[in-house]
């Protein structure tokens, strides 16, 4: 790839992966905090409250994929007059959805009290905890999304990841500050949400003022011909990652929401941090699309799918080890629920990790704006995780949802990779075969040799903690590092030469 393109590329990595050890560190804090000071199943009604605002991206979801895929062309070719008519329609979409999304906020806010089935809250506190959780949102909405969408597009995915570093620190500084001093919720939650308002603000006032954006009349033209595929992907893609928490509020109860959001919130960061070190490649792959680099595609596929199964591998077996024993150094002092849930952890973790080694496939779909070719994949992966949670939730709680999501994510990954074999990059399914089975054999030999070792471990802090995961992670290091020798050694040195940057690299595409 040209200069300039490889680096954006590095310096989206970089600054992304400080992003998320930055949210990381904040959680940290903050969610502790607020264990203590507020209670489980009070913490647990704001997490709820989140989730169930989340559900209006129901309205919109694919559609920032689709907005991407149609933006890499033109500004491949630098025709602003296109992003800027691609802009306006995305614009005129999102306003829409924001004025659904006032309609929904004032029906949540009038009946979460009596859906949540909870007395930590009144009628009252509810409906305020519903509008004020919802105000940034509003913001997004109606002048922060189109905007990301643009600079992620554009490569510059480096300034989003910094705006949420800001946001998230200064939102620390904020809840830390004012449960200090004894401020209620309501309080907390308000001052949180004008915090991140700040940060679509500061995107549409550098998007203004960086990008040559034109004046363009409105016209009956349509650039977005896959919103509704794009969308319809979404909405089962969204339910597939929200009905955890969903099913958790109605059949079971608040407390065992808490004790979801916690684990979610460990798996979540450390999937994010993987995604830090290997983000932007769908903006690469959509560039060498729409350039027909069709060779150095292919060769950059390979390398970044080796490099993700690599450390995904590696970080996942120390999280699925560790994460129990983390936990309840983590909720210490929170008594009125036991956090304490090796099995449910295990299964949870190994979802998560199958939801990462899927990411350089995801991310070829989107470039590749192969979103109705592939609805079947994200259709399937909802029904199968909302049928299977709600049938085992009942007798297995926690453990069912997380059953639900491991076998729903599992399917989404294969259908990828089998469409992906055959339609865009052609390869041997007998690679992916390949690659899965030693994925497999790898997390499992790692985990097995891993749970054996801590064993020997008495952790009781986080100094003691940090002693047995840096054990454990060399020994998972070990294992990926000797099976990515024998399996991938090509692959390997290529990475190599694309990390150090040297002047002949393998694949001169990265």
């Amino acid at each position: 790839m040209s200069t300039d393109r490889e680096r954006r590329v590095k310096l989206s990595m970089a600054v992304s992966l400080l992003a998320r050890f930055v949210t990381l560190g904040c959680g940290l804090i903050v969610t502790p905090l607020m264990l203590k000071a507020f209670g489980s199943e009070l913490y647990g009604a704001t997490a709820s409250i989140t989730q169930f605002l989340t559900f209006i991206n129901l309205l919109h979801g694919g559609v920032p994929g689709v907005t991407r895929a149609a933006l890499y062309k033109p500004l491949a070719e630098n025709d602003m007059e296109t992003v800027s008519k691609i802009l306006n329609e995305v614009k005129r979409f999102f306003w829409v959805v924001g004025s659904v999304f006032a309609v929904y906020v004032l029906v949540l806010a009038c009946s979460f009290k009596a859906i949540s089935n909870t007395d930590v809250i009144d009628w009252s506190t509810s409906f305020l905890l519903v509008v004020i959780i919802s105000f940034s949102t509003f913001v997004q909405y109606f002048i922060g999304i189109s905007n990301n969408i643009l600079l992620s597009a554009a490569q510059r995915v480096y300034l989003l990841q910094l705006n949420t570093i800001i946001t998230t620190v200064l939102n620390m500084i904020m809840v830390v500050v004012l449960v200090r001093i004894g401020s209620n919720i309501v309080v907390v939650k308000l001052f949180s949400s004008i915090v991140y308002a700040l940060s679509p603000v500061l995107m549409w006032i550098y998007v203004k003022r960086s990008f040559h954006l034109v004046k363009v009349k409105k016209s009956n033209e349509v650039f977005l011909k896959q919103k509704w595929t794009g969308l319809g992907q979404h909405i089962a893609g969204y339910l597939h990652s929200h009905v955890d928490v969903a099913v958790l509020t109605v059949l079971t109860n608040l407390n065992l929401v808490a004790v979801y959001s916690v684990y979610f919130m460990v798996l979540e960061n450390i999937l994010n941090i993987i995604t830090a070190v290997t983000g932007g490649m769908e903006a690469v792959f959509g560039d060498m699309l729409a350039k027909k680099e069709t060779e150095q595609l292919k060769k950059t596929f390979d390398i970044y799918d080796t490099g993700v199964s690599f450390l995904s591998g590696t970080l996942f077996t120390v999280t699925t080890v560790m994460i129990v024993p983390f936990v309840r150094i983590y909720t210490d002092g929170a008594e009125d629920v036991n956090y304490s849930r090796p099995l449910f952890a295990l299964v949870f973790a190994l979802a998560n990790y199958y939801a990462c080694v899927r990411g350089p496939y995801q991310a070829m779909v989107i470039a590749a704006d192969r979103f109705k070719q592939t609805r079947k994949a994200a259709y399937g992966e909802a029904i199968i995780n909302a049928v299977l949670s709600v049938v085992l939730v009942i007798r297995y709680d926690l453990v069912g949802v997380a059953i639900g999501t491991l076998v729903a994510d599992l399917f989404r990954f294969v259908y990828y990779a089998y469409y992906l074999s055959k339609h865009v990059l052609c390869f041997a399914p007998s690679g992916f075969i390949k690659r899965f089975a030693v994925n497999m054999v790898d997390y499992a030999l790692s985990c097995a040799t891993g749970f054996f070792f801590v064993k020997f471990f008495t952790i009781t802090d986080y100094f003691s903690w940090a002693l047995a995961a840096s054990v454990i992670t060399l020994i998972s290091l070990t294992i990926h590092s000797f099976s990515a020798f024998l399996f991938y050694r090509q692959h390997l040195r290529d990475l190599k030469n694309v990390i150090l940057k040297r002047k002949k690299p393998v694949v001169e595409s990265l």
